[in-house]
């Protein structure tokens, strides 16, 4: 299974961290919602066990920031910090 945390800008330019259709944080800066999402997925990993995914998402596509997982968990992708 894995838990995605995304990462997306609002009506009014800044940014929120969501998960599926619910938003954990909002109104912050960028630099801030990517710094609380990578700590977000990575607190999940580490407590769950289970994969967990950082995406920014923007009308541009998506760009994955984060991925946390056990090796055995990544059969042909590389993990990102």
């Amino acid at each position: 299974m894995n838990i995605l945390f995304a990462i997306r800008e609002d009506d009014a330019g800044m940014w929120c961290i969501c998960r599926a259709q619910t938003c954990l944080r909002n109104r912050l800066t960028l630099a801030q919602a990517i710094t609380e999402a990578r700590k977000l997925a990575r607190d999940h990993h580490d407590r769950t066990g289970l994969t967990a995914s950082v995406d920014l998402v923007s009308p541009e596509g998506t760009t994955r920031l984060g991925h946390y997982a056990h090796p055995s968990a990544e059969p042909d992708e590389t993990a990102v910090a």
